[in-house]
């Protein structure tokens, strides 16, 4: 069985914003503390293949993926706007969103 693409070349994890960020911030389970991987994914370039390989919700993941805040495999509500540009609608609302 051949391993899904993301998984096989890991090699877009360098070309994401949050890369050097310490592990404390990327999984942060609160907003405060996570703000700086937050903000690093407004305009990440993998931010899409980001949120493919973790799959928060399947995964029960607890951190920063995709610009989204995720406790326990659910989004965490925001009270700052850090939504990654690749998850921003034509009509300007975050695709998502609670």
């Amino acid at each position: 069985m051949p391993v899904p693409e993301p998984f096989a070349s890991p090699r877009w994890r360098t070309a994401a914003a949050c890369a050097g960020l310490p592990p404390q911030i990327i999984f942060a389970r609160r907003e405060v503390e996570a703000r700086p991987a937050l903000e690093a994914c407004r305009h990440c370039p993998v931010a899409r293949r980001c949120e493919e390989s973790v799959a928060p919700a399947e995964s029960y993941f607890d951190g920063v993926s995709a610009g989204r805040l995720w406790r326990n495999g659910r989004l965490v509500r925001l009270r700052g706007q850090y939504v990654a540009q690749s998850h921003v609608t034509p009509e300007g609302d975050a695709a998502g969103a609670a």
